[in-house]
């Protein structure tokens, strides 16, 4: 067993998410059987619930084949079915838990220590994926879908969370909060399976090489390199072109730097890690946000180098 931890972590970053991919195929296939096979005993609902697992696992089945055997389809074909399965998955799952709001069901009742271990283990879970996220940045898509699909399904841990803490701590009947959480995180699941969707056009992933040409006619005051900054944020890695002359021609990549969080004092970097479980969210929304509006960085670098007099040959 050992030896076994010990080479999992002498893995790389993508070689485990690759092997995490796999077992996590394997558990929701098994999830899904399972819950299909009850389905004939107790209803309707264990049928939607296992058609969840199968959507998920469909999803990241897709990344797993199409990082293993980019020759066989196209990153395009599959990106499409990775929105499909996953959108799919998130109205499945807001049906599933709109059954709290619209009809009568009788919940499971958790006492006191199932529901903090099952809260423990979801927020553990929660915080993997949203470390996860951050760390796929820059691997290619593949590997931040995987990522995305592991989030959404940390966050169907947290509804069930929610579900085990109310069911013992409130005193009243919590199924329509229960509901309308559940058809939240469903939602969320659904705007995730849309961003995936539009994701390479508003991502620089997979479009950091960018190659640009002298005009004829112009001077460059450029002499060796170039290094222009895009971005300023006191939170979040910064980017930043780098180029090398060559010609005149500028080849350089578009470069994240480490988040600005680690040049802070330290004991202001303990505070952060103390209250880590509070911050992650805002952070995680924050970064969201930051994301997006990386989204014309591209374009802004190149505007900056037609005031260099370089237009773009490649990207």
């Amino acid at each position: 067993m050992k030896t076994l931890i010990n080479k999992y972590r002498s893995l790389s970053f993508e070689e485990k998410t690759i092997f995490s991919s796999k077992v996590s195929v394997a558990l929701n296939a098994l999830l899904a059987i399972g819950k299909i096979i009850l389905s004939f005993f107790y209803g309707v609902f264990f049928l939607v619930a296992g058609i969840v697992n199968v959507f998920f696992m469909m999803s990241k089945l897709e990344c797993y084949l199409g990082e293993r055997y980019p020759n066989k389809k196209s990153f395009k074909y599959r990106n499409i079915f990775i929105g499909v399965f996953l959108l799919l998955a998130g109205l499945e799952y807001s049906i599933y838990m709109a059954r709290m709001v619209f009809t009568d069901i009788e919940l499971m009742q958790y006492n006191a220590f199932l529901a903090i271990n099952v809260a423990a283990v979801s927020f553990v879970e929660l915080g993997v994926a949203i470390y996860g996220c951050f760390k796929s940045y820059g691997k290619g898509h593949y590997y931040r879908n995987i990522k995305l699909i592991s989030l959404c399904s940390a966050l169907t841990a947290i509804v069930l969370t929610e579900v085990a803490l109310m069911s013992f701590a409130s005193e009243t009947d919590s199924r329509l909060i229960d509901g309308l959480f559940g058809m939240a995180v469903g939602l969320i699941i659904i705007l995730i399976a849309v961003y995936i969707f539009i994701a390479p056009k508003v991502s620089i992933v997979d479009r950091e090489h960018n190659v640009y040409k002298l005009k004829d006619g112009c001077v460059s005051s450029v002499v060796d390199k170039v290094e222009i900054k895009l971005t300023d944020s006191k939170f979040y890695g910064n980017y930043t072109y780098v180029g090398k002359i060559e010609g005149k021609l500028i080849d350089g990549h578009i470069i994240k730097g480490k988040s600005p969080l680690l040049k802070w004092n330290i004991y202001i970097q303990i505070l952060i890690i103390i209250l880590s479980e509070i911050l992650i969210f805002p952070y995680a929304v924050g970064a969201l946000i930051f994301h997006f509006k990386c989204a014309s960085l591209i374009e802004k670098l190149d505007n900056i180098m037609l005031e260099m007099n370089y237009e773009k040959i490649m990207e």
